[in-house]
């Protein structure tokens, strides 16, 4: 039977490790936040400096943490951050789905958890080596000491203490999320007699509600900021009410002994992070800079809105009414209305999962209709987790921690955990993008926890059919998340078979579209070449890691143009008008974006970028800036021109590379980027094509004359071969092709990518 029980917990753990992993390794996003962390802990490794010499917008601890991982062998690459986001996504899952099973014993409860909070963290895939795994993996822990420990205040406190401490100095915002959250269940658990518990209840549950407004009291002029305020104040609202409800009657379980405790072991971390962080060369007004000051002023340099949902206020505020009746006027009748909304509001989560996998189907398989239809209806409805998660599930909280009737046993898990999710929901404010899962995760261990115990209302002992179907519905949901599972191993294993390996220094296990990796794989070659120095807009500091060329100073961060001080600006302004040979790479796309959402990207150093740098060529989203007035051999591109009607050979193609030896070379092979696969479409040999090679300088001009060459030949060092013929696709988008130099094995020796 306990056999019976784990097996499909450790079947659907191994299909997430799975899933996770794949998904990670064929995944780069085009912002590049992991280049720009990855990069500022190699930097802070090698020479310190923390805040003053490193820019950073995050704390202390982060980087001594990683520091240790990297005396233990991690490497601040790709790949090892990968490996290490991979880990607190597991870890996380794994936390969550204990603590479920440890309150519950239930199998049906815990398979929900894991694949809720797995799905629910699916940005992880685009955040790797982001302090966001990490935090989620404290936070994570944090719920899981609760629930364990509920009994045992000192271990608690101790924990409380260590973990708080870690994330006050990781992201100063999060580790006061969770020091409210923890804080208000000591003053509801603690054996005080003053102030009075009733007056002690009401103080806590205006402090929480006051905490959003206390955070965003900057920014309440803008609409979506007023109503995050107003749903995360009724949400804490009424999760305190209803805590106090649940606790009233309870014998305290902590006191001031243990919030001693507590606050001296987050001293304690506070006190050692500090020191290490100073004698590594910031000083005692860096470190307040980086840790508090620089936070502060965050939300007035860069803001992401959430797009909420309609009816959230009304919903918000009807719920924190319901509270009060509930906890005033207890009846049967508002327990099975409790119950019954956990219930519903659990079913609603699990169908935003699985819109959420049928609309990624959709666009692996190139169903673009559905997804615009999924588009327009998403933006009125909560058809994805993260919509449902803010707008309505945060509102419920209270509902999960309510007091039902035969939950005594999870009572104790149910409102910790319930205390820690309200404020850490304020992750998301003022960046709502991953921030959102990353604050709003623990909702699924208290919904799962929640809605178990809802069975017992809706369905007791004398209720046979009930329970049947009670029984038959956990069932379907264990095999439907396992099946939902299995469909992200099938993606992310497809997504590795059909790709290509980004071949660059750290990045080798990455697994990308081939449109990709040689756009990538071009840019870092010329960045090798013809740079001395590479700057980027935005930044983007992956490429430092593939080519070792280095940026113009060591204060780097991604949107630089509202991070950096003008001073900081014009430190790299001075250092790039002093080396002619300094590149830039623009992510237009990105850059785009930014300037449609009203991001002041147009600083002095922008501008000044914009009269002294022109593009030299551009692959698909990329440019590759130098200085006015320099030529430069763009290397890895080629380009594709037609003679006039009736001159022969008709096309000539032009392949522009770099390389110590090529030999061997027995055909060129263009093919055309189709989605995420590569489709050949044709080769030349002797019998239909010339070929010329031509040495090249740095400048892209020739260095001696052109040799004919017949198939198979061979060539070195920066030259230019040429390729006349008569055959050549009718209209093919030389813009999504690649050609290929292959040997007679049909291995890939060179590549180039098409440009204007």
């Amino acid at each position: 039977m306990n056999l019976l029980r784990w097996l499909p917990i450790a079947l659907l753990g191994a299909i997430l490790a799975v899933a996770a992993g794949s998904l990670l390794f064929s995944t780069f996003m085009m912002y590049d936040d992991e280049g720009y962390v990855l990069f500022s802990l190699q930097e802070f490794i090698t020479g310190g400096g923390l805040y003053e010499r490193i820019y950073s917008q995050y704390g202390p601890f982060f980087f001594l943490f990683n520091q240790g991982l990297h005396f233990a062998g991690l490497e601040f690459t790709n790949t090892g951050g990968r490996l290490l986001t991979l880990i607190y996504w597991l870890a996380t899952t794994g936390l969550c789905g204990a603590l479920v099973w440890r309150a519950t014993r239930s199998t049906a409860a815990t398979v929900f958890t894991l694949g809720g909070v797995f799905l629910h963290l699916w940005p992880m895939v685009s955040e790797p080596s982001h302090p966001g795994g990490f935090i989620v993996f404290a936070t994570a822990a944090m719920a899981w000491c609760g629930v364990q420990w509920s009994e045992q205040p000192r271990k608690l406190a101790a924990a409380a203490g260590l973990i708080g401490g870690a994330l006050l100095l990781t992201k100063i915002n999060v580790g006061v999320f969770l020091v409210a959250g923890a804080g208000t269940w000591w003053a509801l658990q603690a054996d005080l007699r003053v102030p009075p518990f009733r007056v002690r209840a009401w103080l806590v549950g205006g402090a929480m509600a006051l905490l959003p407004v206390a955070l965003m009291r900057g920014q309440l002029g803008q609409n979506w900021v007023v109503v995050f305020a107003l749903v995360v104040a009724s949400a804490g609202a009424g999760t305190v009410l209803a805590a106090a409800s649940a606790t009233r009657a309870a014998p305290p379980t902590t006191g001031w002994r243990d919030l001693r405790l507590a606050l001296g072991v987050g001293a304690l971390v506070a006190l050692v992070t500090g020191g290490a962080i100073v004698a590594q060369g910031t000083s005692p007004r860096g470190l307040l800079e980086g840790v508090l000051l620089g936070p502060l002023r965050h939300p007035q340099v860069y803001t992401a809105f959430v797009k909420w949902r309609g009816g959230a206020i009304p919903l918000a505020l009807g719920s924190l009414a319901f509270a009060l009746w509930a906890v005033t006027r207890p009846s049967a009748m508002v327990r099975r209305v409790v119950a019954t909304g956990r219930t519903v509001a659990a079913v609603v989560f699990y169908v935003s999962l699985t819109v959420t996998l049928v609309v990624i189907l959709a666009k692996e398989h190139g169903w673009y209709d559905a997804v615009e239809f999924y588009v327009r209806l998403n933006a009125k409805l909560p058809l994805d987790p993260h919509a449902f998660a803010l707008s309505y599930a945060l509102s419920t909280v209270w509902w999960f921690v309510l007091p039902i009737g035969g939950d005594r046993a999870t009572q104790p898990a149910r409102t910790w955990l319930a205390l820690l999710l309200v404020p850490q929901a304020l992750h998301a404010f003022p960046v709502a993008g991953s921030q959102i899962s990353w604050g709003t995760f623990l909702w699924v261990p208290l919904a799962a926890i929640g809605v178990y115990d809802a069975a017992r209302v809706l369905a007791p002992e004398g209720a046979t059919t009930r329970r049947r179907l009670v029984a038959i519905a956990a069932a379907a949901m264990t095999i439907a998340t396992t099946v939902n599972g299995g469909y992200y191993v099938w993606l992310g294993l497809t997504r590795l078979r059909t790709s290509d390996s980004l071949g660059l220094p750290g990045a080798g296990a990455l697994r990308l579209p081939e449109n990709f990796t040689t756009t990538l794989r071009a840019l870092a070659q010329n960045t090798t070449v013809h740079a001395d120095m590479v700057f980027s807009l935005p930044g983007m500091h992956s490429f430092h890691l593939w080519t070792d060329v280095p940026p113009p100073t060591s204060i780097n961060a991604t949107h630089w143009f509202t991070l950096l001080s003008p001073a900081q600006q014009e430190a790299i302004r001075a250092r790039l008008a002093g080396a002619p040979r300094s590149c830039v790479i623009v992510q237009r796309n990105v850059y785009d974006f930014l300037v449609r959402s009203g991001i002041a990207t147009e600083s002095p150093l922008t501008v000044w970028l914009k009269a002294n740098y022109e593009p030299a060529f551009e692959l698909e989203t990329y440019e590759f800036w130098v200085r006015k007035g320099r030529s430069i051999a763009a290397l890895g591109t080629a380009t594709a021109r037609e003679a006039a009607p009736g001159v022969a050979p008709r096309y000539q193609l032009s392949l522009t590379l770099a390389a110590a030896a090529l030999t061997g070379i027995t055909a060129i092979e263009l093919a055309r980027f189709d989605d995420a696969i590569t489709v050949p479409v044709t080769s030349w040999t002797n019998a239909d094509a010339r070929l010329t090679v031509t040495p090249l300088n740095s400048a892209g001009r020739p260095a001696g004359a052109p040799r004919p060459v017949t198939f198979p030949f061979s060539a070195s060092g920066l030259v230019r071969i040429e390729l006349v013929t008569d055959r050549f696709p009718a209209g093919f988008p030389t813009g999504h092709g690649v050609l290929c130099l292959r040997d007679a094995a049909g291995r890939r020796l060179a590549e180039a990518r098409f440009v204007q």
